[in-house]
């Protein structure tokens, strides 16, 4: 049975990598565990592999769920598309030096890029499939883009925009209609600019 070994890494962070090693008959399931385990993130998100090119072109994808209507059965359905629990690696790689890209997360867009970097043709006594067998750089925090872009409560908001008012009347300057939608100001009825509330 065929040891399959996988160099993945962030396509923005090409410096943080993990080298996995996974049997070819094992699922892009396993896989996908493999890579949040290697990486830290937790298992909560949709993630999907696309199998790809030398020019990272992304081809045939293999989700986590179906997320197709099960209805939709007739002539000019959609196809559905693998789910990656039923898709062996065996049946996929192709190609001595695969390259896939691995997408977790589709709000966050996390991008990494796998490539098969080795085959072996022998298991590894006493070894338990997949494992991380070389880990280098940090891995960036799962949910720090929310933390840098995510919503702030109304306390900090107040504070925020005061702070932004203030600097603006030291400056002499005048709010323009773009920095009022911006930090959420609204002319109301005195003519007066104020926090408009927060839609949900």
């Amino acid at each position: 049975m065929a040891v399959y070994k996988f160099k993945v890494w962030f396509e923005e962070f090409e410096e943080t990598f993990r080298v996995i090693e996974i049997k070819s008959t094992q699922t892009f399931f396993d896989f996908h565990k493999a890579i949040l385990d290697a990486i830290g993130f937790d298992q909560k998100q949709m993630a999907s592999f696309y199998m790809s090119n030398d020019s990272w072109k992304k081809f045939q994808e293999i989700t986590l769920e179906d997320m197709s209507d099960d209805d939709d059965d007739g002539p000019d359905a959609t196809p559905k598309l693998p789910v990656m629990a039923k898709s062996k690696l065996v049946d996929y790689i192709i190609d001595p030096h695969q390259k896939m890209i691995y997408i977790y997360d589709f709000m966050e867009l996390w991008t990494l890029h796998v490539e098969l970097t080795g085959i072996e043709m022998k298991e590894k006594a006493g070894v338990k499939y997949p494992v991380c067998t070389k880990t280098v750089g940090l891995a960036p925090k799962q949910y720090d883009k929310i933390q840098r872009f995510g919503l702030v409560d109304d306390n900090e908001f107040d504070e925020i925009t005061k702070n932004y008012l203030d600097k603006t009347e030291d400056m002499g300057g005048e709010i323009s209609d773009d920095e009022a939608d911006e930090f959420g100001l609204f002319e109301d009825e005195q003519g007066e600019a104020s926090g408009g509330e927060d839609e949900f």
